[in-house]
């Protein structure tokens, strides 16, 4: 009776509502597998089975539809007129903004091998996305918005021993494949320490300097922080920290091997 068909579409309707709010908390996550259309068009499914089932069970619709393609003539009647509508109708008139992925090969400058170890950081428009090199030295970006096909990106490589061998945007090539060449670093020491404020606290959000520009970082919560120096260990650099602009702290220090260094502000 009517009744029983409204009960069952206030099931399918809350059903849709879990569905859809699923496909909301984690479509970020699906998207970078780049299978967010995907799930999308799963959760039309109950949205049409859902519409279907009170039009034409709880208030008795009739719906009837008929078309011809190179196929052959295909005829539709009842409900499952009305969920063809909401499946297909919703996945091509409501499908959200049209997305391309972007695929970085990394290797090296020198000898054109394939750095399969590492991270890369994709800087595009207000996005940072960070994704590790996979065993083919290749990275994914999946469902970037199409808005920045035509675009440049800045792409900045976390690989232990290279650096970029220019820090100008990158243009996105109509093939979608970037091939960045790496330039290897010579030598380069990983330096670690800590910044302590004037009355010996961790100093947070510290900003510290090298050599006027080749190299900087940011301590954490804590007054950590730990930077690449393009140098070996045992050389000179001038060092600077400054808190909010201001600078608190410039001397020369010497690049150890391992120890960690200390750097009390004034």
């Amino acid at each position: 009776n009517k009744r029983t068909w409204l009960y069952v579409s206030l099931a399918g309707f809350f059903l849709t509502l879990i569905v859809f709010v699923i496909f909301i908390l984690f479509s970020a996550r699906a998207a970078e597998y780049g299978i967010t259309k995907s799930i999308y068009y799963i959760a039309l499914i109950p949205a049409g089975l859902f519409a279907a089932a009170f039009l034409f069970g709880a208030l008795r619709s009739y719906a009837k539809y008929t078309g011809e393609n190179k196929f052959g003539k295909l005829e539709l009647t009842g409900p499952v007129v009305l969920f063809c509508l909401v499946v297909v109708g919703g996945f091509v008139f409501a499908e959200p903004e049209s997305t391309f992925s972007l695929t970085v090969r990394v290797s090296s400058q020198a000898d054109n091998s394939i750095i399969n170890k590492g991270e890369l950081i994709l800087d595009l428009g207000k996005q940072r996305l960070v994704r590790q090199i996979d065993g083919n030295g290749e990275v994914q970006f999946s469902d970037l918005p199409a808005q920045y096909v035509d675009s440049e990106v800045k792409l900045i490589p976390k690989i232990e021993g290279y650096k970029l061998p220019s820090l100008d945007p990158i243009d996105i090539p109509e093939s979608k494949v970037i091939y960045l060449a790496l330039e290897k670093i010579k030598d380069s020491t990983l330096v670690r320490g800590s910044v302590l404020d004037p009355t010996g606290n961790s100093a947070s959000n510290a900003v510290l300097n090298f050599n006027s520009g080749l190299a900087a970082c940011t301590t954490d919560s804590i007054g950590n922080f730990s930077v690449w120096l393009p140098l070996a260990a045992g050389n000179s650099v001038l060092l600077s920290a400054s808190i909010n602009g201001t600078v608190k702290y410039r001397e020369y220090v010497t690049i150890p091997e391992t120890q960690p260094i200390i750097i009390k502000l004034k």
